[in-house]
């Protein structure tokens, strides 16, 4: 047969499929045409030599901030090669002002695929000190209804961040956050919750929520965590998760503590997605970018299929899109991410500032989006192997 791309001879790991193994991979006009046994000859337009690398599905990051015209915005196309990223969910930066502009100037001329969260608020997050609904006249639950009408394909849910300097104390915390569930349930959507400095009690927050609701910051540390005093997780959280609430990452600048995540993990506790809440001011640290996120969890002594997991085939069920995405199924879209697993002793921070050393670090070799190979980072275009003669 003759394909667009082949990568050969890497090490496929597909959640999705339960495999792991060696194998070749054709892609023909975006999707994936061939998994074939390593070494079946296959002409191609363009071949790529995957030995000694991982090949997975194309990472999912079900937790950024790409609305370049907000403070906290980056531009998605310069993430996507560097971090082995092909779905990047930006969680809430828009708001209901915001969106169209945010849409027709980001999201329709990305390479990248890019889904978002619509803030509940009306400004999003276009200023970087503000609490964005400390007036509650800025909670929009109409607009946010309007724009995930409106834009159904790439609008799929809601977002508040619920912190005290954000979203008010008391009774007014409490407002905003039950506006921003009304909107998810009245638009038939779901809601993303940043925890951090509450105005409400975890347990009583998290009562709130409905299965395919989703917590993220879930080990933060220095602010409302989800466990309590004596380090166990709240027996509320434990019930949510097992009503299908999910529990996401979202590392960023202030929200992954090693102890915290250790702890949790400890207690059988895990989360169902690892995200980076990349925004400008943790994109040069302590986050930098996926495959650095998920290598701190390789170093809390999660294996590696089950962090490439969380990588691919949850976020794309939490993005009801794993018929399609977060796999490497025969016919499916053909995202697909190359992973370097380099060796040595890596320092590692959490967003404390606590360095731990790992002996493994995960870094991207190439990044495939709809069959299109990404220009712009990863290793795999200085690596040259030599066949031994």
């Amino acid at each position: 047969m003759k394909c667009d791309i082949l990568i050969c001879g890497g090490e496929v790991i597909d959640p999705s499929q339960h495999f792991r193994g060696v194998r070749d991979i054709a892609v023909v006009d975006g999707r994936i045409a061939r998994v074939p046994e390593s070494g079946e000859t296959i002409e191609a337009d363009c071949t790529l030599d995957a030995r000694g690398l991982l090949v997975v599905p194309g990472l999912i990051d079900l937790h950024v901030h790409v609305y370049p015209h907000s403070p906290w915005g980056l531009v998605p196309d310069t993430l996507a090669a560097a971090n082995g990223v092909t779905t990047f969910l930006d969680t809430g930066t828009a708001g209901s002002f915001s969106f169209d502009e945010f849409r027709r100037e980001t999201i329709d001329r990305s390479r990248s695929r890019v889904l978002a969260l619509v803030n509940l608020s009306c400004t999003g997050l276009l200023t970087g000190n503000l609490g964005e609904l400390l007036d509650r006249r800025y909670a929009d639950v109409e607009g946010v209804k309007r724009v995930i009408r409106q834009h159904p394909d790439v609008a799929i849910g809601v977002k508040i961040r619920a912190s005290d300097f954000i979203i008010g104390k008391r009774e007014d915390g409490w407002a905003n956050l039950r506006d921003a569930i009304r909107a998810a349930r009245e638009s038939e959507t779901w809601l993303m919750v940043h925890i951090g400095y509450c105005p409400m009690p975890i347990p009583e927050l998290v009562r709130e929520l409905a299965p395919g609701d989703c917590i993220t910051h879930c080990f933060r540390g220095d602010s409302t965590p989800i466990i309590d005093a004596d380090g166990r997780v709240f027996e509320a959280v434990i019930e949510a998760k097992e009503r299908g609430v999910y529990f996401d990452v979202g590392h960023g600048m202030g929200s992954f503590c090693w102890e915290i995540a250790e702890s949790c993990l400890a207690q059988g506790f895990e989360p169902t997605t690892i995200s980076t809440d990349l925004h400008t001011w943790c994109i040069n640290g302590p986050v930098w970018d996926m495959p650095t996120t998920m290598s701190k969890f390789l170093q809390l002594g999660m294996p590696l299929d089950e962090v490439i997991e969380l990588t691919t085939l949850r976020p794309a069920e939490v993005l009801g899109r794993s018929n399609d995405l977060g796999t490497l199924r025969e016919g499916t879209t053909a995202d697909i991410t190359l992973l370097e697993q380099c060796t040595g002793r890596f320092r590692l921070t959490d967003s404390l500032g606590t360095d731990r050393v790992s002996d493994t670090l995960l870094r991207a070799a190439a990044t495939i989006r709809s069959g299109e190979l990404l220009p712009g980072g990863g290793s795999l275009a200085g690596r040259h192997l030599a066949d031994d003669e």
